[in-house]
């Protein structure tokens, strides 16, 4: 008789949600996983506790709660008359204060959003053909998930553009699927006016790819840019890139938003900011990083150029995630202009895990584990210590109920 599998864990889910999480990524592209993925994300933003006051999610709930509700068409007329910087927070602020004053209901919108394109971004980095369960896929995984994960719903705006900018690019430049996900790429500086920085530049390497983007090598002077951005983002000083002649293009608001982003106070803001124990020990993890992965694309390439058979797909990824990084290179030299780095290392890993399929090597496997003791840092303290300090401790061990019973009613309190 054929055994047939029985699948528990939605039921696991009402009695202890975090452990559906987790056993959702046993078999991330069944629906159920789909399902249990965006729910618990969803709960993880009811969740939240809004205690830190250092925390962006504090900043978002005090705003909330001061927040005067006007309809949608009010919220759109001011973000065309200038007003407004961004179309989502404003138009989530006033669809969920319509019915209540509940900081939690806002973030649980907030994470069913970042949740849905969160599983999405996942299914689309292990979409690939002759994939393995192995230990190097394991930490590959691992990586790829803490680059944007969950507890970024703390940044909700950014880090939601970036998660949609990072599904639009895999679909336009590896999956060639270009009518919704140019309407996503275009969309992101809805979530965050940032993004207008980088969309011109991702159109025109997408509209110019098979210009660009050779499918049999990587052209010289995109290997040259690569290498001279990659030692400016080391030598040149913050804040050296002047995006104000980008002003006259824009609405007022963003304007004056993009003027504030690149000016001198905000750079001695972060300047102070980075003096703190915990953003020198982040900031140099981050340098390591990127030197890491400098090393690996280096090996990379020469692999590519000796393979013996032609890998068109991984030749052109490659050649756009060189130009890509350069981009975002660039932007790390202008006040948190570096979370941009966010989505090119991302790209970078949707690449590695396709790359090491095709060219799996002892070498490759020991150059993999070497990410371990490199994101290390990434994985303790920026994903699980922020998860756990940003959220009330009942999300870890009770039960659906019990989670949705301690924030009905509850109310924002001034710290």
């Amino acid at each position: 008789m054929k055994k047939t599998k029985i699948d528990l864990k939605i039921p696991l889910f009402f009695i202890w949600p975090l452990g559906a999480f987790l056993a959702s990524f046993t078999s991330i592209a069944s629906r159920k996983s789909q399902i249990i993925y965006v729910l618990f994300v969803t709960l993880f933003g009811y969740s939240f506790a809004f205690t830190e006051t250092t925390a962006d999610s504090y900043r978002v709930a005090l705003v909330f709660n001061e927040f005067d509700y006007r309809n949608i068409s009010v919220i759109f007329n001011e973000y065309l008359s200038g007003y407004q910087t961004d179309l989502y927070r404003f138009s989530i602020y006033s669809v969920v204060k319509s019915f209540t004053n509940n900081p939690k209901i806002l973030f649980a919108s907030l994470g069913f959003v970042f949740g849905i394109f969160s599983y999405k971004s996942l299914k689309l980095f292990l979409q690939v053909k002759g994939l393995e369960k192995s230990f190097s896929i394991f930490i590959l995984c691992v990586i790829f998930f803490s680059l944007n994960s969950i507890a970024n719903i703390n940044g909700a705006r950014f880090y939601t553009a970036a998660i949609i900018c990072l599904c639009s690019i895999i679909n336009l430049m590896y999956y060639n699927n270009n009518r919704l996900w140019l309407l996503g790429l275009l969309s992101t500086f809805l979530f965050h006016f940032s993004f207008l920085i980088i969309i011109p530049f991702l159109l025109m390497m997408y509209l110019f790819r098979k210009l660009l983007f050779k499918a049999d090598q990587t052209s010289p002077w995109i290997f040259t840019i690569f290498v001279l951005t990659f030692l400016c983002s080391f030598i040149l000083e913050s804040n050296i890139i002047n995006l104000s002649s980008l002003s006259s293009f824009l609405f007022p608001s963003l304007a004056s938003k993009l003027e504030l982003y690149n000016s001198s106070e905000l750079a001695e803001v972060y300047e102070e900011r980075g003096k703190s124990l915990f953003h020198t020990v982040a900031t140099t993890f981050n340098y390591v990083a990127r030197f890491y992965i400098f090393i690996l694309i280096l090996k990379i390439k020469k692999t590519l150029k000796n393979a013996t058979d032609e890998n068109p797909e991984l030749q052109q990824l490659f050649n756009f995630l060189l130009l890509f990084f350069s981009i975002t290179f660039m932007l790390t030299l202008f006040p948190s202009g570096g979370r941009f780095m966010t989505i090119s290392t991302q790209i970078f890993f949707f690449f590695l895990i396709r790359f090491y399929v095709k060219f799996k090597s002892n070498e490759l496997q020991k150059y993999i584990l070497g990410l371990v003791p490199v994101y290390l840092f990434l994985v303790l303290f920026s994903v699980l210590y922020l998860s756990s300090l940003l959220t009330e401790g009942v999300l870890w061990y009770g039960n659906l109920f019990w989670i949705i019973y301690e924030g009905i009613g509850y109310e924002f309190i001034y710290v």
